[in-house]
């Protein structure tokens, strides 16, 4: 019983444990990639070994700021969180949030939604992990990306051909980022004699092309010729040729063609022609582009006659592809999916951004705003209320410019009241004339006391409506700015989508939600300026009314008091 209950007790630790693997301590942050092969995804029929997928890294599923500017941090693990994976990094953006990334998968299962690998990120010590000849398998002969800035291209593959600059231009919409646009005249790809096929060998030809004409050639290697016949993609080797299929000029389209005892050709992933052939040698200049039109992206020429399920594995890899699909980021020390919040803010653009902290500073303005208002509207309204107690038991001391309370009077003891000014200014006003007029108080006197009491009600006017403006400002130009930052924020998130490749729900939501904080900021300033604009000219307007009741209390007052 108690070797029972100890075994159980170990399970309860390790369980957990086992749980929260973890790769290496000193990756701050993983993601699950899921490969996705059934009907669904890649609808494979075959499992595929040594398969290199396009992992697309944009603000929609990936935190930049969990990685270091370069990338360099990157790293690809097994669904066992043991085994590192080989990949290569094509392009890497931090500042547009675009990263490309290429991963050798050892094995693919054919009909699975379960199979996934991880990616870590998020370790400043790290270097770089990319390999780009070590993610290649050894029969892969030739390998053109097409990521480089500008001619001439490189050759990524083990072998390292040397390969030609005429005849090319960089095109930055390609299929994985950049591609290169082709104007008729030919790449030249060097040859050497380790990368021959010898006869009776096999061969396969990967490449996503984008014409603009239907025409040329896109891969000539001795007797092999790749090309168009008309409307038609058509393959010879030697005499032998099958030809089908048809491609849209201005759209992306995988080709692939399958050379060994059966010449193969198939477009975005379905077979269009097949004829038997005879397989004689490979070698010498590859010519890649000859009188074509348009443009190419991630070239193979692999000395093997890849699958039926490989062809289809690399024509599910395009922008409509549905081969992986991304899930939450997890944190280390949390063991829990990314702080939603946290999600929001990494994927702000940058015109966002600057929006957020216009709008953070009208908001800090326009509280500050209202809270002085409100001391002030709050000091007046007491030092009025403390005035009018003293008035209304003494008023006709009040009246008499002789008095000892008309004489001692200083409104600076009233806490800013208002009606103290007034009545200093009418008292004021009341004592001169009546010194000149000998004790007696005409009518153009009484008007002319009223007109600077009215005087000094609008100056008492202008000082409580003092920056009440900036709110109005707020209230009617913070929602037009937020919705300026979201609209912007979602045409940068969409071209930032159509760059990467990646149309899905996962993509869109995480831009479209962090360019509607911009709305939300604006909201946000407008609302509480809204309530605290409507509060305080309430209080401003009730203020107003005791200065004007009291004005004409006094002047009435005064006239029956001191006129004729």
């Amino acid at each position: 019983m108690k070797r029972t209950f100890s075994l159980l007790i170990a399970l309860a630790v390790l369980l957990p444990a086992s749980a929260q693997a973890w790769w290496s301590g000193d990756w701050k942050y993983r993601k699950k990639i899921l490969v996705n092969t059934s009907p669904t995804g890649a609808n494979l029929k075959d499992g595929v070994a040594n398969a290199l997928v396009a992992v697309r890294l944009h603000s929609g599923n990936f935190l930049f700021t969990d990685a270091k500017p370069d990338g360099s941090d990157l790293r690809f693990v097994a669904n066992d969180d043991k085994t590192p994976l080989k990949f290569f990094v094509e392009s890497f953006d931090a500042g547009n949030q675009l990263a490309l990334v290429w991963v050798q998968l050892p094995n693919v299962s054919a009909a699975s939604s379960a199979e996934f690998f991880y990616l870590y990120s998020g370790n400043e010590k790290a270097g770089s992990g990319s390999d780009a000849k070590g993610s290649y398998d050894p029969q892969t002969l030739r390998a053109l990306e097409f990521d480089e800035a500008q001619p001439p291209y490189k050759d990524t593959s083990s072998y390292a051909h040397a390969v030609s600059a005429e005849g090319v231009v960089p095109d930055g919409s390609g299929i994985f980022g950049a591609a290169a646009a082709f104007d008729g005249k030919a790449l030249k790809v060097a040859p050497q004699a380790t990368t021959r096929i010898g006869a009776g060998g096999e061969f396969t030809l990967s490449v996503w092309v984008r014409p603009t004409v239907l025409g040329g050639q896109l891969l000539s290697w001795g007797p092999l010729s790749i090309g168009f016949n008309g409307q038609e993609l058509l393959a010879r080797m030697g005499k032998n040729g099958a030809g089908g299929g048809k491609l849209a000029p201005g759209e992306w389209s995988h080709v692939a063609v399958v050379a060994s005892d059966h010449l193969r050709v198939y477009v975005n992933g379905a077979l269009v022609a097949a004829s038997p052939t005879s397989f004689p040698e490979l070698s010498g200049e590859i010519l890649v582009g000859d009188e074509f039109r348009g443009s190419m992206d991630a070239l193979r020429v692999i000395a093997a006659a890849r699958s039926e399920s490989w062809v289809q594995l690399e024509a599910a890899q395009g922008i409509d592809g549905k081969l992986l699909t991304y899930g939450e980021s997890e944190a280390a020390e949390e063991g829990a999916g990314a702080s939603y919040i946290r999600i929001l803010f990494s994927s702000l653009t940058v015109d966002a951004k600057v929006v957020i902290a216009i709008l953070s500073v009208m908001f800090l303005i326009a509280i500050s705003v209202m809270v002085n208002r409100a001391f002030v509207l709050r000091r007046t309204a007491l030092g009025n209320e403390q005035f009018l107690r003293g008035f209304a038991g003494r008023p006709m001391e009040f009246l008499d410019p002789n008095s000892n309370v008309a004489k001692s009077f200083d409104h600076t003891t009233l806490l800013g009241s208002t009606l103290a000014r007034i009545y200093e200014t009418g008292i004021r006003e009341l004592r001169l004339r009546l010194e000149r007029r000998s004790g007696e108080l005409p009518a153009e006197s009484v008007a002319a006391i009223k007109a600077s009491i009215d005087a000094t009600i609008i100056r008492e006017n202008q000082k409580l409506n003092r920056f009440m403006v900036l709110l109005t400002i707020a209230i009617s130009g913070g929602p037009f700015l937020g919705l300026l930052g979201t609209v912007v924020g979602v045409m940068i998130t969409f071209a930032s989508i159509a760059a990467a490749g990646d149309v899905n729900i996962n993509a869109i939501a995480p831009g479209i939600a962090a360019a509607l904080l911009a709305t939300v900021a604006g909201l946000s300033v407008a609302i509480p300026s809204l309530f605290g604009y409507n509060y305080l000219i309430t209080q401003v307007k009730a203020i107003g009314a005791d200065m004007q009741a009291f004005s004409d209390e006094f002047i009435c007052r005064m006239a029956e008091a001191h006129s004729q």
